[in-house]
């Protein structure tokens, strides 16, 4: 992103930097010599990727990138600044990515009051000619697409894989027609991983004006993405819990959510006191810790241990990273020690974990 704003944006056409880069140029940047490596691989390597660009096309699939001023989402940016992707694939009305949107989140296993508030805010912003956005996954996610089409309105829905390997028919017709667009910010092949379902969720709530969450546990994609988008200063709306419910609603209120009734009112803050009084226990009873497969872990601590430029992690790094409770230090650190994927480092009493390969940075603006 840097490099196509202090390059492309301001300097050069991307030709001519990248005819610069291929003679040997960095563009005044201190690249080190893996990132040197990954870019002239990348300049090299785009026939290839122009014959995939024009397979992509020839199957309706449009590719979006962030210099295209009036095809990439304005609110993307505005939202998400540096963190916003350099491409987007999409497949569909590709305008819905600049009409007016809101997201509506929440847990794969909910309750019927949850689904019932997601159709009735789903069906006020069809009303207010609002797009939907959501994550295509069970639960809140296809109740918030289903319900936007059954009240003639319109979605978008955002995939945690790549666009080539979405291949359910269910929508096809509200494809064709113009009222769902399906996008995808990772490689068209890339497959389902928890670790891409996770980092989805900035995209959802990147693309929404307005943020309604139905339901959420104490850890998960919904739990991370509300307090990532409070951190970021956006206005997400929680839906207040009854005493007798076991989520986490509340505890995100206490930390800074939008309280919200049944239908989407902003409640005052004396409406919500004597709901929110006994919040920490109410909520975490009913919050099961997230349960992760082995597989699952080493996914996230591999996209964890990328983002970290070649600095490594502790097991209760990782505890505090998955949400898992502190006992399973040791099982973390069996787990890590005996997967092929990583090595260890010791800085006195803590082990650090490495990837063994660092992965070169993302180039597919290429």
């Amino acid at each position: 992103m840097d490099f196509l704003i202090e390059v492309v944006h301001d300097k050069e056409t991307i030709e001519t930097a990248l005819l610069k880069i291929k003679s040997g140029d960095k563009l005044g940047f201190e690249f080190s010599h893996k990132e040197w490596e990954g870019i002239q691989e990348a300049v090299s390597d785009i026939p290839n990727n122009a014959f995939l660009a024009e397979k992509l096309i020839d199957q309706g699939i449009e590719i979006v990138h962030i210099m295209e001023k009036y095809a990439y989402p304005k609110v993307l940016k505005e939202n998400l600044k540096k963190d916003a992707p350099i491409v987007i694939y999409t497949k569909g009305n590709a305008d819905l990515l600049n009409k007016n949107s809101i997201a509506i989140v929440g847990s794969r296993s909910c309750s019927k009051k949850s689904l019932d508030f997601t159709d009735t805010i789903a069906k006020k912003a069809v009303a207010e000619k609002s797009v939907i956005v959501s994550g295509f996954a069970k639960g809140i996610d296809k109740q918030a697409l289903d319900s936007a089409l059954n009240h003639k309105g319109q979605s978008i829905i955002v995939l945690p894989q790549g666009i080539e390997t979405y291949t359910t028919k269910t929508y096809y017709a509200a494809i064709v027609r113009g009222d769902v667009l399906v996008i995808s910010i990772y490689h068209p092949k890339a497959p389902w991983s928890v670790g891409l379902a996770m980092d989805r969720n900035k995209i959802i709530y990147g693309l929404a004006k307005e943020i309604y969450a139905a339901e959420s546990g104490n850890t998960g994609g919904t739990w991370e993405g509300v307090l990532d988008g409070i951190k970021r200063g956006r206005k997400v709306f929680v839906r207040v819990a009854a005493a007798e419910e076991k989520n986490a609603n509340n505890l995100l209120i206490s930390k800074g959510a939008v309280p919200v009734d049944e239908s989407g009112m902003i409640l005052k803050p004396q409406e919500t006191h004597s709901t929110l009084v006994d919040v920490s226990q109410n909520s975490l009873e009913g919050s099961k810790e997230q349960e992760y497969s082995d597989k699952d872990i080493v996914e996230m601590i591999v996209k964890e241990l990328k983002s970290r430029n070649g600095k490594g992690i502790t097991a209760n790094e990782s505890i505090e990273l998955l949400k898992l409770d502190k006992n399973k230090a040791s099982k973390i650190n069996k787990l890590l020690s005996s997967h092929p994927a990583f090595i260890k480092s010791k800085k006195g009493k803590e082990n650090f974990y490495h990837l063994k390969s660092d992965t070169p940075r993302q180039t597919s603006f290429f």
